[in-house]
Formats: C-alpha cells, structure tokens, sequence
C-alpha cells in the first residue's frame, strides 16, 4: 500500500472507529437516562429531553467533520 493510501486508510479507519464510539455512548446515555428516570416521578417528555441535551453534548464535543 502506498503512503498516501496507508494515511488516508488510518485516518478513515480512526474517523470510523471515533463515530462508532460516539454512537455507542449515545446509546449508553439513552439506556442509562431510561434506567435511571423511567418509573420514577419524571415525565417521559423529561427523561427524552434529558437524553437529547446529552446527546447533542456528545455530538458537540465529537463532531463529524
């Protein structure tokens, strides 16, 4: 493999594994929100507004570009 082919493959490859990591941590927040709030005297509309703030935190602070 060239370098320029082996650099972009590396940075493709880290990209990938950065938004894999920030969707499973969104998908964490979500569980952990519901778990936590669900049953509780929280409205549902609560616990999902919770869960987006987190969310676009994550978003924020992981950007795609």
């Amino acid at each position: 493999m060239s370098l320029i082919k082996s650099y972009l493959h590396t940075k493709m490859t880290d990209k990938l594994e950065m938004l894999t990591a920030r969707e499973q941590l969104m998908e964490d927040i979500d569980s952990i929100v519901e778990s936590h709030l669900c049953g509780s005297n929280v409205r549902s509309f609560e616990v999902e507004e919770l869960t987006r703030i987190l969310c676009d935190a994550v978003c924020k602070n992981f950007p795609t570009n």
